[in-house]
């Protein structure tokens, strides 16, 4: 299906969304890139909880909450701490994903609605610049050679 121009009363032309197959291609690239990041996170995420909580108590932290032997307290506290901290880096690192997405391509990625308004309108709008920019200079190093 071939791309069609629109001429609007400024004469600008607009460019219809991209073919199916190019959609197809970039959710693709989305899905493995977010589902990959979210298994690195959820492997080092316990890694990241547990050294954490090396640091603050000096000890290992306890690995049966259910054990008679490991205080009540200490097991509800590993439980919060442990849970928040493996939820924090699979924020973490999934936003950084997201984001790294937004700088690469100049667009949220596929299936993600924006949600701040103006404000991440413009964010997206510098981005695709910077993208375009530097697609712009990467032809022109390549054509020089």
């Amino acid at each position: 299906m071939a791309k069609r121009r629109q001429r609007t009363k400024d004469a600008t032309p607009v460019v219809a969304s991209p073919t199916p197959k190019q959609g197809r291609r970039s959710k693709t690239a989305w899905k493995l890139m977010d589902r990959s990041t979210t298994l690195a996170a959820s492997a080092a995420a316990p890694v990241v909880a547990a050294g954490a909580w090396r640091a603050v108590t000096g000890r290992k932290p306890p690995t049966s909450s259910d054990n008679p032997e490991v205080e009540l307290r200490e097991a509800i506290g590993w439980a919060i701490v442990g849970g928040a901290l493996v939820q924090v880096v699979k924020v973490a690192v999934r936003r950084q994903t997201a984001q790294y997405w937004v700088r690469s391509t100049g667009q949220l990625p596929p299936g993600m609605k924006g949600i701040m308004g103006d404000r991440m309108a413009d964010e997206v709008a510098e981005a695709k610049a910077e993208h375009a920019a530097s697609t712009r200079k990467k032809n022109k190093k390549s054509r020089k050679r």
